[in-house]
């Protein structure tokens, strides 16, 4: 096989290098090729637009950069606009088709969607500062010749100039009523919220079956019509929040919560000493994800979200004697109720020996030789959530008992350690179960002979 020469390998090198640089030329003539570098600039940009997205949803942004988003919108007579300027690249095609549809698309009568805010925003800031520096999407070369493209119907906006949107007018036509925007419009900004949010009792209620119209707008059921926060989502008093650093007032985010949690066991919280103390239901539930296998607390379980506050009660429960709530056999709801009660203490039943004696039935009665202590209330003798004395005992025996019986039948004396059962002068006071050693239906007796509870 005859070998051809090197001179002729690169010739054939040129000519394919030649017929390249023609072909790009042709292709940057018709202009493909500057919409090519404009979009892969607008991707490498997509960092620094998340990151503005960000500074807004935090409130952290001044009215330079609300305006420069909102001169990001370039109009054209389809009711179209520039991607990059308005939505990041980072985001979906199916969530920046959703917020392009609700922010570009003009509606029927040709309005331009801008709301009244950004335009009193314009005012201030074209009469305190200079005009903000264009960013890295306005930046992007042209083909040269060229200039940028401009809608035909796109008039120059004068500082102040209120332009109409569908937010500022309700569903009834009122003026200034919000409207709802869909959950994938919310979807495109809180993400991370919205991954959360799917696993939820709410989420699988509100998408699967809605019982009425409210819980069928998703994110909106609760936080409500979302129109206006996506026109300013610096200005947080256009959402329904739910925390004590929001600007929404305690008072309407439980009222949110109680439109459909009304009733059963939250029909004592108006006047309870929760809402009493302002506390919300954001303070003690986080609906947006799942801490806790019940409830949707914000800690992993019930007694870790009462313990955040409640912090005398928590060092009760890890004394030596005790409830066995540490141990999981019981809850602080077993016994309260968080969401209100006809007692001060929040119990769950009309009294405090009412809810002891729904464990500790034997102690119920009706005995014939009744304790008088023990009827009044429990409490007189116990602690209810730890001690560090046997049996729950506020005090140790027989000091317990001396405090009533110091001058009848055994008077209250001194007692050392010369009085234990190894002492000098043993005492039968000190000695086995103290007084119970004798006395053992201490809570009553039926027996005949039983008036001073020996039997």
């Amino acid at each position: 096989m005859k070998q051809l020469p090197k001179y002729s390998f690169f010739g054939a090198a040129g000519l394919l290098a030649i017929a390249c640089i023609f072909a790009i030329a042709d292709f940057a003539a018709k202009g493909s090729f500057s919409r090519t570098t404009a979009a892969l600039i607008s991707s490498t940009d997509s960092k620094h637009a998340n990151a503005e997205l960000a500074r807004v949803h935090k409130g952290i942004v001044d009215e330079a950069t609300l305006s420069r988003m909102a001169d990001g919108v370039a109009w054209s007579t389809s009711g179209e606009a520039h991607e990059a300027s308005l939505v990041p690249a980072a985001f979906e095609p199916d969530d920046r088709q959703a917020i392009l549809r609700y922010l570009v698309d003009a509606p029927p009568g040709g309005t331009v969607l801008y709301g009244e805010q950004h335009a009193r925003s314009d005012m201030r800031l074209a009469q305190t500062t200079a005009p903000a520096a264009p960013t890295a999407a306005d930046a992007a070369p042209t083909t040269a010749g060229t200039a940028p493209a401009t809608p035909a119907n796109a008039a120059p906006r004068a500082a102040g100039a209120t332009m109409t949107s569908p937010s500022s007018t309700g569903s009834s036509g009122v003026e200034g009523e919000p409207t709802y925007v869909g959950r994938q419009v919310c979807e495109g900004c809180h993400r991370q919220e919205a991954t959360n949010w799917a696993h939820t009792i709410h989420a699988r209620v509100f998408e699967l079956n809605p019982r009425n119209a409210s819980e069928s707008q998703g994110c909106e059921a609760c936080h409500g019509p979302g129109s206006a926060h996506v026109q300013d989502p610096a200005n947080l008093v256009t959402i329904v929040s739910f925390s004590h650093k929001s600007k929404t007032p305690v008072q309407q985010q439980n009222a949110q919560c109680l439109t459909c949690h009304a009733g059963g066991q939250r029909i004592f919280w108006h006047g309870s000493i929760h809402e009493n103390n302002r506390l919300a239901c954001s303070d003690c539930h986080n609906p947006m994800t799942n801490f806790s296998s019940h409830g949707l607390t914000a800690r992993e379980s019930v007694n870790q979200t009462c313990f955040s506050c409640h912090k005398v009660q928590r060092a009760e429960f890890i004394k030596r004697s005790h409830m066995p709530l540490l141990e999981g056999k019981l809850s602080c709801t077993d016994c309260h109720n968080p969401h209100g009660s006809t007692t001060q203490p929040l119990l769950k039943a009309d009294s405090v020996n009412e809810l002891c004696y729904g464990c500790h039935a034997e102690k119920r009665g009706p005995f014939l030789f009744e304790h008088a202590p023990v009827r009044e209330n429990c409490m007189n003798c116990h602690s209810p959530h730890g001690s560090n004395f046997e049996s729950l005992l506020t005090t140790p025996r027989p000091i317990l008992c001396q405090q009533c019986h110091a001058q009848d039948g055994h008077p209250a004396q001194l007692l050392t350690m010369g009085n234990l059962p190894l002492g000098a002068r043993p005492d039968p006071r000190l000695i086995a179960t103290s007084c119970q050693t004798c006395h053992v239906n201490i809570h009553g007796s039926n027996s005949p002979s039983g008036p001073r509870f020996e039997r």
